[in-house]
């Protein structure tokens, strides 16, 4: 009944539900960015952001008054057949393009809406054609660390 695990499951949701949001808000200059907090099946519209949990340790993510946490986040610009992707997933690195820079948006929103105390964009990987939920995709991975 509500217990320690699920107080802090439920903030870890509400935490990636706020990176989710910051997302989809500030990426506007694409048009309609595609920002999800869990895993999705396939993606149809670009851009598309998808916010998972990264592996954590229990004892070290919920250990004492605060929650330190990662999550992974998956983007996705174009299918490999769009010759403009490639661009596009660098403005989306680009970290001082405002508006499209989803590095400036993670960097100009630290806590999340309010989510986090703190947050910060560690490391960026898989930069080129990717393959997610059986396509393949220009994108690339973002890691961002964050205490509550």
């Amino acid at each position: 009944e509500g217990g320690f695990w699920d107080r802090y499951v439920s903030t870890l949701s509400d935490i990636y539900q706020g990176i989710a949001t910051v997302i989809g808000t500030a990426m506007g200059s694409f048009g309609q960015a595609h920002a999800y907090n869990h895993p999705v099946h396939s993606v149809q519209e670009f851009p598309a952001f998808i916010v998972l949990p990264d592996p954590f340790d229990p004892e070290i993510a919920f250990g004492g008054n605060s929650i330190e946490g990662k999550a992974r986040i998956i983007i996705l610009v174009s299918s490999v057949d769009s010759p403009q992707g490639f661009q596009d997933l660098y403005d989306i690195l680009d970290p001082t393009e405002a508006g499209k820079s989803l590095i400036k948006a993670l960097r100009d929103a630290p806590t999340f809406g309010g989510k986090v105390d703190s947050s910060r964009v560690g490391t960026v990987s898989n930069i080129g054609q990717i393959e997610v939920f059986g396509g393949f995709y220009y994108g690339a991975e973002i890691e961002v660390e964050f205490v509550k």
